[in-house]
């Protein structure tokens, strides 16, 4: 059970995680399902709903855990549910690794770990009291300017944390209602992990990239540990 599990106050209501690679240049046009298979990405038979392989980006899915892969020139990119999921997320990151290491050769730039939790107040609970008292107070002067009952507040944080630099955004923002539901107030807390690798010998910019990635349970265990600290009054 990790640390968000056991919020009281409130709770996710849902939250997902991605990796961005950015790549001078990557070449959508060598990936296919044959490809794939071949270089131990991913099964055929794992693959579902809309794809496409094409010279200018590829676009596929696998059945779990709603995950959406992208690749274009630029960038590939995976995102997946992490809220009432299994524990294991070996499928997913099985996949930029192992991309990463099938194109050891590719100019790659940075890389951004991302993880975004909505946090959702317990009922009863005033959300924009909970806001205000949660980021809206200090000294700072600006705060008097938004002394009103309809005032929203949120907080950008950054630091350098392992080989990455940590930036954490938190945010009220608003879930539209379907049909008859209501639409909800929530906070949401968005951590990028930004690693960057271009100063670093082309040749061995794919190892760094993979070991980063072995390191993902890790950060988001620290991830939901700041979630837990910063969503609780």
């Amino acid at each position: 059970m990790t640390s968000v599990d056991k919020m009281t106050n409130v709770k996710i209501n849902h939250a997902f995680a991605g990796i961005v690679i950015i790549a001078q240049s990557f070449n959508p046009s060598i990936f296919s399902e044959t490809w794939l298979s071949k270089n131990f990405v991913v099964e055929p038979e794992h693959l579902m709903g809309t794809r496409f392989f094409a010279p200018e980006a590829a676009r596929f899915q696998i059945d779990d855990k709603d995950t959406i892969v992208e690749i274009t020139p630029e960038r590939l990119q995976i995102l997946f549910k992490i809220l009432g999921a299994s524990a294991n997320f070996d499928t997913q990151l099985n996949i930029p690794i192992q991309i990463v290491e099938a194109l050891p050769h590719t100019p790659y730039q940075s890389m951004g770990i991302n993880f975004d939790y909505f946090i959702e107040l317990s009922n009863g609970q005033d959300f924009l009291k909970y806001n205000r008292s949660l980021l809206g107070t200090g000294e700072y002067k600006l705060l008097n300017e938004f002394a009103v009952p309809d005032a929203r507040f949120g907080r950008y944080f950054s630091k350098d944390y392992r080989n990455a630099r940590l930036k954490l955004s938190i945010i009220p923002v608003t879930k539209p209602g379907k049909g008859s539901e209501n639409s909800l107030d929530l906070v949401q807390f968005s951590f990028n992990y930004h690693f960057e690798v271009s100063s670093i010998d082309v040749e061995e910019r794919s190892k760094k990239l993979c070991e980063y990635m072995r390191d993902w349970s890790s950060l988001k265990s620290y991830s939901e540990a700041l979630v837990d600290l910063g969503a609780n009054l």
